[in-house]
């Protein structure tokens, strides 16, 4: 059985700021929309920051917007919150705009399941973000009640990839690239220990990135109007993920990629502990 699911991510409605052309989201939105009616995917995921936040007035005329366009995608769509969702907003003005719950949940799916981990995403400039207390218990617990290949998504990723080159999170954000408890292994210790999940995917960061730990894959999707890739336009980007026996990402817009994965056998991991695997003394690696 196959699964088909659209994702977009990052659509920064608002002011041209910084690298980002919000002016630009509402008509990307709408080929992102044709997109999906064409295609009639199982699933639709927005992985959030819908918004560029300026302050509260603003953003809630902003959010009306973009959440009056996201109502013309086919189906019930997931939606995960961004940084930017819940800068001056709250999590209720979001949920009342897009009129569903923006809590954590999960479905099973074509025989996979399908986690939207929503997460505490707003972030401190200062430390970044951090998890409140709970957030990753409902994973771990979540997880831990089903039996079948899973699929976590994220505004924020959860591999603590590198931002070498990163407009953003190399030098001037660097420490709100990722949870701390990413970097501490808290999260990826719950996701490796399940011996389920083979695929996280985040946005956040605004570029294609890969990463494979334990057998699990972690991909980025870029922003639908980000353009530090591809200035001066933006990247338009957008996704469609394919799963049956293999995983299939493709990334559309002005920065395209294609990724095919093999999907792990369940339970099973990495040699990368001492205790697996030794070698020998002075034998070369």
């Amino acid at each position: 059985m196959s699964l088909d699911i659209a994702i977009v991510s990052d659509i920064h409605h608002g002011p041209d700021r910084g690298s980002k052309k919000g002016s630009s989201a509402i008509p990307l939105l709408e080929e992102f929309i044709g997109f999906t009616e064409a295609t009639k995917p199982d699933c639709i995921v927005d992985l959030g920051d819908r918004i560029s936040d300026t302050d509260y007035e603003a953003d809630l005329r902003l959010l009306g917007e973009i959440a009056s366009t996201l109502r013309k995608l086919p189906g019930t769509p997931h939606y995960l919150l961004g940084n930017h969702d819940v800068a001056k907003l709250s999590i209720a003005d979001n949920e009342a705009a897009l009129q569903c719950s923006l809590t954590s949940s999960s479905e099973d799916r074509n025989g996979f399941h399908l986690v939207f981990w929503n997460p505490f995403s707003k972030i401190d400039l200062a430390t970044g973000f951090s998890l409140r207390e709970g957030d990753l218990a409902w994973l771990e617990s979540d997880l831990a009640a089903t039996a079948l290949p899973s699929v976590i998504f994220t505004h924020v990723p959860l591999d603590n990839g590198s931002m070498k080159g990163n407009f953003y999170f190399e030098k001037v954000f660097p420490h709100c690239a990722a949870y701390p408890e990413a970097d501490g292994e808290a999260i990826r210790n719950v996701i490796e220990r399940s011996g389920k999940v083979v695929l996280c995917v985040n946005g956040h960061a605004h570029w294609n990135a890969y990463h494979c730990i334990d057998g699990i894959h972690y991909v980025t999707i870029p922003s639908l109007t980000e353009l530090f890739t591809t200035w001066p336009e933006p990247n338009a980007a957008y996704a469609r993920l394919r799963m049956d026996d293999h995983i299939e990402v493709e990334v559309f817009g002005r920065d395209p990629i294609f990724y095919r994965l093999p999907i792990k056998k369940l339970g099973t991991h990495w040699l990368n502990t001492s205790k697996d695997y030794a070698p020998a003394k002075n034998t070369p690696q």
